[in-house]
Order: C-alpha cells, then structure tokens, then sequence
C-alpha cells in the first residue's frame, strides 16, 4: 500500500478562485478559461515562467478526466497531481501564437516530478485550444522520474502560417503522484536551414581557489531540417544571459573552448547559440556553481604544550579537497581557531600553514584543560568545526595521587568528550542509593542511555616520579544484571606524549558474582618516573551504569594513606574536631583526600582532639590511616 502526500485543499482553493469561469466543452471535458474574449494571438519570441497565478489569465486548462484534479499553481510552478482511481488527462494550453509556415521555432520547458513514479507527459501543437486539435508533436510521450527540474525541448514546425496553440499534456498513470513545469520557452521564427543547437555545454569549476570556469562546447553539424551545414557565422555564448565569448566562423562540429571569470562564487547559467544567415539557432543551457566549494573538515588534529609555561602548539593535516570530494589546491585554503565552536569565540584567522603557536593560559600556578577548534576556509566558505584533543596544561599532580570524589566533588580537574554518547559525571549516595565505597558521599560514574553507547574520562597530567612501583588502584562497583551476565565494560589507557596506550579491560562479570565494590590494580611501571594521564573508557553492553571510585597512583601496596587503622587505635570526626585516642607516643598526620599533608605532630595523650574546619580528612597515625568526616 503506498502512503500519498495530503492534497493542498488551501493551495487549490486560492487556484480555483483565480480561473475565473468555468465550463463544459461539447465533449463533456472540464474546461477553466479566463479569456472572456478572445487575446491578439502572440509573435514569438514567446516565454512564461508560471511563477505566479498570472498565466491562468491567458491559459487554458482542460480537465479531460473530470476527476476535478487540473492544473494549478503551486510553489512557482504549474502542477497537476495524480487520481489514485483514474489514470491522468489533463491539459496545460499556451495563448493564441501566431506561426509562419515553413518556419521552425525552438520549444523548452523545465518539467520535475513529486518522487521517484514514473510519469508521462507529452508536448502537442495544433490549430485549436482542444485535445482534438493538439495532434501534431513538439515532445512525444516521454515518461520520467526526477525531483529535481530538467529541460526538455523540440522544435514546432507548421506547414502554413496562422494561429496555433501549444498544449502540455499531463498523461500518467494512475496512482503516480505529479507533475511540475516552468520555464516554457519558443523562439522566434526560424528558417529550415538555421543552425540546430550547439551540443556538449559543459562548464567545469576549478577547486584551486580561482574563480574560473572551463568552459567547452561542440559547434553544430546539421540545421533544423536535419541538413548537413556548410558553415556558421559564430556561435555565442552567455552566462546569465550576458554574451561572454562570441567565437567567430567555427568550422561545424568543431570543438570550442573558453575559460570564464566570474565576479564571485555563485551558480550561474550558461547558454550557447549558432548563428548563421537564416538565423540564430534554439539555445544549450546548463547551470554550474563557478568558485571554490566549502572545504572538507580539517583532520590530524594535534594539541601540545611547548617548553614555554601557558604555551601550545595546535597542529592539523592540510585540507586538499572540498565538501564534495574535489581536489582543492592548500595553497589556497586557510585555517580558523577558535576557542569554541562558535562564531563569536573566534582567536585566529586567516593562518597560511598548518600549525599555530599561541599563549594559551596566562596563570600557570594551577593546572587546567583546554580546547580549541580547527576550521578550514576558502572563498567558498568554511568547513564544520573539528575539536582538538583535551589538553591539561600547568603544573603536573605530584604522587601519591588520590581521587575520591568526596560529597559528589572531584579534587582534580578532569575531562570528558562531548561527542560520546555516555556521559560521565560525579554521584552522591542521594543520587543513586548506592554508598560510596570509602563513605565519604561521592564517586564517578559513566551513564549510557543505549546499548553500546561510549564515554571518556580524562585525568590531568600526574607526575610518577619518586615512586619505584607506580601502580594505578582503583574501586569498581559491581551490578549483578537479572538473568544476563553484566558485559559492560571499563578499558584503563595512558596518555603519555600525546599518545594513547591501552593498558587494561575490566569486564564486569569477570569480576564478582555478587553486587558491591570491587578493588581493582594496573601497573605502571612502564612509565616510571614520566608525567602521564589516566584515560578511562566505558563501554555500555547492557547495563547503564559504570560506576568506579577512590582512584589512587602510588607505590606498589605502599601508600602511605590506605584507608585502615590499627584496632587498638580510633580515629574518627566530630562537629569540628578530628578525635584520636590509643595514638599515645606515635606521630599523627593529616592529609586532604587527594594526599596533600596538612599537619603533622607527636600525640602526646591518650585523648587527642584536634580542632579543624569541615571536611574530608585521611588521618595517618603511625602506619595506619583512615578517613574521617568533620561538620
């Protein structure tokens, strides 16, 4: 069963208020003509372009299905839709033309269809403004599928002189959709020995930035008769209309080429004529865009610090081709960079080359991301906006390095890709029902909305040097999914100069069969005493939640700070104060979560209360340590 687009009930009403009278032809056919009296037939030259309801003044439309479906304006156009009970008839007439006899008069007219049905048409002259005088062929039943206009033509060619009509017949089957046309043309008078069209109009933009057109064409070897020509006074050409390039005494069917200049990147019309002593011949049309397209986005982008403190380098592969795939010369294209991608966040313009350096941050005391975006540009226009790489610039973290996203806050700054499709961010037990796996109210998680939806969590730069077995631990919450096993998977990558190295995948049903936190561990002994970022990657399978938390890089089972405590000893938060007791005699530590000390001191009583404001604390006393919580 097809589906067809709804009737324009508001269209056809404003057409059938504009024809004017209607009636019954004796054949009982439905006739719409506004002529009350009868119009001065037309000379040729003679041209109408349906662009509005003007034509239905001097036009005459016959409903020879009386199906109630004519033609009509719409959109620009004169249209007849399909019946999806009766096959088409119906008739688009010209005004009265006056024709000599034995003269050949050139016809065009653009014609497109609805979709991809078959429709017919077909173009008849005759000495009536009736189908049963429209019996001598301008076009001959040609049926087509095209949504786009083309040009079809003929030749009119009376055995004697009087007033003729051309008529338009809208034939398809039934059950089509419609039919389009525009641009009706017929020419002045010709003799039989005038030209026939030039052939072979193409027009070839150049892609390398110069606003030139290759232009070729083929002289014609035959007049309208169908007679081999002798010779042709010239054969003009015209863009828009306007001569460009008359090429003098062309030897028939030579080949005639011309570069044209065009004042700007646009779609223009060309056209050819030959003319000789009995006239100018019917024209060759073709329409080209002249100039250089768009550009293809901008890829290989890079994004690096240099050795200067707040400096980049971005990087990019030279554009050599346009939007739609043609050579594009990169002499002629230059490079945007904005800070974002929008127009009004613009930093540089017109960059010949393929790297800019620039001062991208002015505090250099605080480490922080940036991000920039690359386009390409020609006279044509610019190309989409393509993001760099995440770039943490400034000081590196320092190790042990500690991330626990107490109370739903990340102590670090990180990164994430706008273009994944899952989405990390931080959580609260508030959020999710689900504790953290240290207590202190936070941790990170990765949420797809659909099977195999990505994200990408990026840390800042960390440094590793001074720790002899570097290793990355971190907590994974495991969801037992009901009656499918959880395959959602977490991937650990080290961005290390620019490049990324995966070191791990985490499958989650390789990791318990039962819900909860799981500790897990990745060496990183390969990047001793380097600066690195962590990189983690989810991949949702099944389940919409990745959850991780208390990330730490230290020393091989030797972090000064693990989240224990000795049993003799008790370390816990009160409203304003860190309580200690059983710590007599040993030294007592205080750190932030991410590891930075704060205080150290030799315990001296039994009962210790230290004053502090609120927050998240690790407390070490000797070789143990815990996290407390202080309002």
């Amino acid at each position: 069963m097809r589906i067809h687009y709804i009737k324009r009930a508001a269209l056809s009403l404003c057409a059938a208020m504009s024809l004017g009278l209607s009636a019954t032809s004796q054949a009982g056919q439905s006739v719409t003509n506004a002529q009350n009296a009868q119009a001065e037939p037309l000379t040729p030259p003679y041209s109408e372009t349906f662009a509005d309801e003007s034509f239905l003044e001097s036009y005459t439309i016959i409903d020879s299905n009386q199906d109630g479906t004519k033609w009509e304006l719409y959109l620009g156009s004169a249209q007849i839709s399909y019946n999806s009970e009766l096959d088409m008839d119906d008739w688009l007439i010209t005004p009265a033309l006056n024709l000599e006899g034995g003269k050949m008069y050139s016809f065009s007219i653009e014609i497109m269809t609805g979709g991809s049905f078959n429709e017919t048409f077909e173009v008849m002259f005759g000495k009536d403004k009736t189908p049963e005088a429209l019996v001598n062929p301008i076009i001959e039943k040609t049926s087509i599928a095209h949504t786009v206009y083309k040009a079809y033509t003929g030749t009119i060619s009376p055995a004697e002189s009087g007033t003729f009509y051309v008529g338009i017949h809208g034939c398809s089957q039934k059950d089509m959709l419609s039919l389009s046309v525009k641009n009706l043309k017929i020419g002045a008078a010709a003799g039989a020995s005038t030209p026939s069209a030039p052939s072979n109009l193409v027009v070839n933009t150049r892609t390398n930035g110069e606003l030139k057109a290759d232009i070729s064409l083929t002289a014609p070897t035959l007049d309208l008769n169908g007679q081999d020509l002798t010779e042709l006074e010239s054969v003009k050409l015209m863009r828009d209309g306007n001569l460009i390039k008359t090429f003098s005494t062309p030897e028939p069917g030579s080949e005639l080429t011309f570069v044209d200049e065009v004042p700007e990147c646009s779609r223009y019309t060309y056209s050819a004529i030959a003319v000789n002593a009995s006239g100018e011949s019917p024209a060759v049309e073709t329409k080209a865009f002249v100039g250089t397209l768009e550009p293809s986005d901008p890829t290989g982008i890079t994004l690096v610090e240099t050795s200067t403190p707040g400096e980049v380098t971005i990087g990019w592969t030279p554009v050599t081709t346009d939007i739609r795939g043609n050579n594009l010369d990169p002499e002629f294209v230059t490079y945007r960079i904005y800070i974002e991608g929008s127009q009004s966040n613009l930093l540089f313009s017109n960059i010949s080359g393929t790297s800019k350096t620039f001062k991208a941050l002015d505090d250099t005391s605080v480490q922080t991301f940036v991000q920039y975006s690359v386009v390409a540009e020609t006279k044509g226009g610019i190309s989409n906006y393509v993001y760099s790489p995440l770039l943490p610039i400034g000081p590196a973290y320092s190790t042990p390095y500690h991330e626990s996203f107490a109370e739903g806050k990340a102590s670090h700054i990180f990164g994430i890709y706008p273009e994944d499709y899952a989405l990390w961010s931080t959580y609260t037990t508030e959020d999710s029902e689900i504790e953290s796996q240290d207590g202190d109210n936070g941790f990170l998680g990765s949420e797809g909305s659909y099977s195999e939806d990505t994200g990408t969590f990026d840390t800042g730069k960390i440094d590793l040097s001074g720790l002899t077995t570097p290793t990355l631990t971190f907590y994974i919450y495991n969801i037992i999914g009901e009656g499918e096993a959880n395959n959602n998977e977490l991937s650990v990558s080290v961005v290390h100069n620019g490049n990324s190295t995966l070191l791990k995948t985490f499958k989650m049903y390789e990791l318990s069969d039962k819900d909860g936190w799981v500790k897990v561990e990745v060496s990183l002994n390969d990047y001793k005493d380097q600066i690195i970022q962590l990189r983690l990657f989810s991949h949702h399978a099944l389940l919409p939640y990745i959850l991780i938390d208390n990330i730490r890089i230290d020393n091989l089972n030797g972090s000064g700070i693990e989240t224990t405590v000795d049993s003799s000893t008790k370390i816990y938060g009160s409203t304003g104060k860190i309580i200690v007791t059983g710590a007599n005699g040993q030294t007592l530590s205080i750190f932030t979560p991410d590891g930075r000390l704060i205080s150290t001191q030799k315990v001296t009583e039994t009962d210790c209360h230290l004053t502090t404001i609120p927050g998240i604390y690790i407390v070490k006393v000797g070789q143990f340590a815990t996290k407390v919580v202080v309002k």
